[in-house]
């Protein structure tokens, strides 16, 4: 059981709900800065550089930082408009050129079997050349793409960072497509020098539209891509285009519909969303013309709902240097404005969906400060592996690889998993999540030592309840059986090495900055207030979370 239970006055006891649920999740991923990098550069390519126009787009109101969009800030909805339409890509040398040529897509071909999010290997008629390489085989994805070398068949976000950090791919359509619904189908058939692969009526997931299209492989190197007309124009969330895979060559931003003779020595694609987003870079870069270089984090909240569908709220990493932890040793931070500091940004999306008033839930059992412990939280959590004798496992994780297990006695984490009571005999009972953050939540956050945390379980094999995914929400009163597993944080530190820099006692404030965002005219003074008082509630409030280890400091400079 958990040592101590956050006792601030302004808490109380939560259990977070996510997408399980019908509410809203957590949208934060592993490549979740580069899809940032990625949807910035392509916003570039197709507004141009931006200038201001307004005597007055930053300013400071007390300890909130303000920020007015204009035109430059928030990432407009881009409805996919391809219906009916064709675009062929050609090599020559090291690049290729993207046209438009439109073709129908033509039926027929032997079906493949594929499950939601599934890939299977097929192979070629003849030698494919695509970068330089020469393959034999494909991937067939059933989110509608094809790589080269390695399968996708993640859950993870259909996004630019996605498609461009992966394995090498051509992608007619990226996006939550579920073949496994009546009517739809994949099928590959060969012709002369070409091979296709069809998509038909192949809906979203958990929606009824029916979207079909046709990638075709020719010998000589072409690729083109084709969409019958009836295509869905509301996709949540979808890349097409092509990429060499792991970030190499840039990104080359088109528009699809009007492409002519665009040259790409990298990627070639344009991203698509039915929702407006906020852009990170844009914004964090605006914040630090303005503000000094002072921040590990900042926090961004907005005047309107600036997120995709179906998320809450996200974060980040943008660098780390801390070994140990799970998360990558990487420094984006210069692209984001800062001069070397900045650690995390968080995007908590529209001030409206959060409430001041003590204990009041915002999203299922969540409430404001507990959501924003969850994002914060991301910058060290939940990455963490451990060796199970001669493997390393993943098992203490579970949505997208980036949030704890369900079935983890994490002593109820801001960033999910479950207090867990072993009922003994196989049998387990959640009594408490969202409580704060853990003791192995707080050694990889630096605020504890390996010898202070006490050893954790995790329970194999689950049964009795639904879902059994990993990746469900945190949920109390659940019972369920399953096999205990203990886990020593030796079992972690073997896996991940020791934490670099160790725990310390005389660590310095973790330095936020609240950060409000007004699309669409001024910020409105009592929206800031709102905002300020939930700022000055955070403070406090972590401190209790961490066992009174580290403080924060949300003061401007």
């Amino acid at each position: 059981m958990r040592r101590c239970v956050v006792s601030f006055a302004l808490l109380v006891l939560a259990t977070p709900v996510h997408a399980a649920s019908g509410h809203r999740t957590c949208g934060t991923s592993r490549d979740g800065s580069r899809t940032a990098l990625a949807a910035h550069a392509e916003a570039l390519a197709r507004r141009g550089p931006f200038r201001s126009t307004a005597t007055a787009t930053a300013s400071d109101v007390g300890a909130i930082a303000v920020l007015q969009d204009e035109g430059d800030l928030a990432l407009l909805r881009n409805l996919l408009d391809l219906g009916g339409a064709g675009v062929e890509f050609v090599p020559s040398g090291a690049t290729y050129r993207a046209t438009r040529v439109d073709r129908p897509v033509t039926g027929g071909g032997a079906p493949l079997t594929l499950g939601d999010d599934a890939s299977v290997s097929v192979p070629l008629p003849f030698s494919f050349t695509f970068r330089g390489a020469a393959y034999a085989s494909v991937f067939v994805n059933s989110d509608g793409n094809l790589t080269f070398g390695e399968k996708d068949d993640a859950s993870t976000a259909r996004s630019l960072g996605r498609f461009l950090a992966g394995p090498p791919r051509l992608a007619p359509l990226l996006a939550d497509l579920d073949p496994t619904r009546p009517g739809a189908s994949i099928t590959t058939r060969a012709e002369a020098g070409a091979f296709l692969v069809t998509w038909t009526d192949v809906p979203q997931f958990d929606k009824a539209d029916k979207n079909t299209f046709q990638v075709t492989l020719f010998q000589d190197g072409r690729v083109a891509f084709a969409w019958a007309t009836g295509l869905s124009s509301l996709l949540d969330e979808g890349v097409v285009g092509i990429a060499p895979g792991r970030n190499q060559g840039g990104l080359t931003g088109v528009d699809l519909s009007t492409v002519a003779g665009a040259v790409g020595g990298g990627a070639i694609a344009e991203s698509f969303r039915s929702a407006n987003e906020l852009d990170l870079v844009a914004a964090a870069r605006k914040f630090y013309r303005s503000h000094g270089d002072a921040y590990d984090q900042v926090l961004f909240f907005t005047s309107q709902s600036l997120i995709a569908r179906g998320v809450f709220a996200f974060e980040n990493n943008v660098k780390n240097a801390d070994a140990g932890t799970g998360v990558a040793i990487e420094d984006l931070s210069a692209q984001f404005g800062s001069a070397g500091r900045l650690e995390s940004v968080v995007m908590m999306d529209a001030l409206s969906k959060y409430s001041t008033i003590p204990g009041a839930r915002i999203n299922g059992e969540d409430t404001s400060l507990s959501l924003i412990g969850h994002e914060v939280g991301h910058r060290w959590l939940a990455s963490a592996l451990f060796k199970d004798g001669d493997r390393v496992s993943e098992e203490l994780l579970g949505r997208d690889l980036a949030h704890w297990s369900f079935f983890l006695d994490t002593d109820g984490s801001f960033d999910e998993g479950n207090e867990i009571t072993d009922l003994g005999g196989g049998q387990f009972r959640t009594a408490g999540a969202s409580l704060g953050y853990g003791p192995l939540d707080e050694y990889l956050m630096g605020l504890r030592r390996a010898e202070d945390v006490p050893p954790l379980f995790l329970v194999r094999t689950p049964s009795g309840t639904s879902p059994l995914d990993p990746g469900r929400d945190p949920q109390t009163s659940v019972t369920f059986q399953g096999t205990r597993k203990d886990v020593a944080i030796g079992d972690i530190v073997a896996a991940l090495g020791p934490r670099n820099p160790a725990a310390s006692t005389s660590l310095q404030p973790w330095r936020q900055a609240f950060v409000y965002v007004s699309v669409g005219g001024p910020a409105d003074p009592a929206a800031i207030a709102k905002l300020d008082q939930l700022r000055a509630q955070w403070e406090p409030f972590f401190r209790a979370a961490v066992d009174g280890r580290r403080a924060v400091d949300t003061r401007l400079e």
